[in-house]
């Protein structure tokens, strides 16, 4: 039996692109005599079943595409109860989950990652909403200006963050929530409710940039912005310069629960690596080392940053 299952969607992004992008990475794989057998998703839900069912039967499961197949590789892997080794090879838009385990968007690296075959374990997030909706990730959930922008991505063919940004901003109200933590409690009108695992969305948006997979606890960025500023704030998060700020809370805790204060509004919506979960309430619950990955022995993602700006995304002071 091979050693590996490459998992990927044959229509991410275009179709013609995510065939190169496979193509390229098995003779990447090859080269580098890794032992692998080749799966396709054939529908929704697809990538998930296989991603559970292979962990089961003794590989190491490796998805294959966006942050969306990343995150529904690692889902079903982690829901095998198989304890299978599970990594990724970054070939979306974003790439912002692989870029939490120090994985860079490079393809011939992340192949050459596996390899290497060195992992360790990372905290994970887990989300339920109180419609029974559950997801385990290791990015960022997020609820409410950010979560609508995530919700029109994935329902375009073509995916631009930025632009479907100014779209949102267009017909965008504040509403108020309320966000209950181990120690605080925010109850106030907001933009947008970032609950990191990792520090970035939306192809490198730095909105948690403190945010850390080995400390046991979420990084919350509570934004109550004018909306306009607002997107002029998401230009620094490519930088990691949004923070400190002071139209933006921030907080840190263990366990998070997000519900909206005036029951009669329409809820915000609830996302997790860029996969909508459904419509407020949700609870979140930060687990430490709670799975083991196929990584880099150093973050050569964090390396990158530095060598680019100077200094980690996460180094800044209050």
């Amino acid at each position: 039996m091979e050693d590996y299952a490459i998992i990927y969607n044959p229509i991410a992004g275009t179709v013609k692109k995510a065939q190169e992008d496979i193509e390229y990475a098995c003779q990447c794989l090859d080269n580098l005599n890794v032992s692998y057998k080749l799966f396709k998703s054939e529908y929704a839900g697809h990538i998930l079943e296989l991603a559970n069912q292979l962990a089961k039967d003794g590989y190491r499961v490796i998805g294959a595409g966006g942050d969306g197949t990343c995150n529904e590789v690692l889902h079903g892997v982690i829901t095998s109860n198989s304890n299978a080794l599970c990594g990724f090879i970054p070939m979306g838009s974003g790439n912002d989950i692989p870029a939490v385990i120090g994985v860079i968007p490079d393809i011939k690296r992340a192949c050459e990652i596996i390899a290497e075959g060195n992992s360790s374990k990372s905290d994970i997030g887990y989300a339920k909403t109180d419609e029974g909706v559950e997801r385990y990730f290791l990015g960022i959930g997020s609820q409410g200006f950010d979560s609508e922008v995530a919700r029109r991505v994935n329902e375009e063919e073509v995916k631009n963050y930025n632009m479907m940004v100014f779209k949102t901003v267009i017909s965008w109200k504040n509403k108020e929530i309320i966000v209950k933590m181990d120690n605080n409690t925010y109850e106030d009108y907001a933009n947008l409710v970032a609950v990191g695992n990792g520090g970035s969305y939306g192809g490198g948006m730095y909105i948690c940039q403190g945010a850390r997979t080995n400390d046991g606890l979420f990084d919350i960025s509570i934004a109550k912005i004018g909306k306009l500023k607002l997107v002029l704030q998401f230009k620094r998060m490519y930088s990691a310069s949004l923070l400190p700020h002071p139209n933006v809370k921030e907080y840190r805790s263990k366990k998070v629960r997000i519900e909206m204060k005036n029951p009669k509004d329409e809820p915000y919506l609830s996302q997790v690596d860029g996969e909508i979960l459904g419509p407020l309430p949700v609870t979140y619950e930060t687990i430490k080392d709670g799975y083991e990955f196929i990584r880099p022995e150093i973050d050569e993602v964090a390396e990158a940053f530095k060598e680019k700006y100077g200094r980690y995304f996460y180094e800044y002071s209050h």
